[in-house]
């Protein structure tokens, strides 16, 4: 999980930049993120799941400016949360992909 969150620490792409807007590309680079992985999503039996990661996607992006004005708990504790999402979707779709036959 730490390489997900050293990955979203680093995407800042202007080191001079003050914390709050390093945050706010953070917080838009892991709903880019999270969108790439609904793309990634298809069949019929996938449209319940995809529904969730875009509904939870929608919420993080309107939060954007409150979560980049968190506290630096607050505000590591949700990357943390994103993280272990990411991971969990990464390893589900690892696991669906060894039971397709091609």
């Amino acid at each position: 999980m730490s390489d997900i969150v050293d990955d979203l620490l680093r995407l800042s792409e202007d080191p001079d930049a003050d914390p709050r807007s390093r945050r706010r590309q953070i917080m838009e680079r892991l709903v880019q993120t999270l969108l790439t992985m609904v793309d990634a999503e298809i069949g019929l039996e996938e449209a319940r799941h995809r529904q969730s990661i875009i509904h939870l996607t929608t919420i993080i992006r309107d939060m954007t400016g409150r979560i980049a004005e968190a506290d630096d708990p607050t505000f590591a504790a949700i990357v943390r949360e994103a993280a272990m999402l990411i991971r969990s979707l990464q390893r589900r779709r690892a696991d669906a992909a060894s039971f397709t036959a091609h």
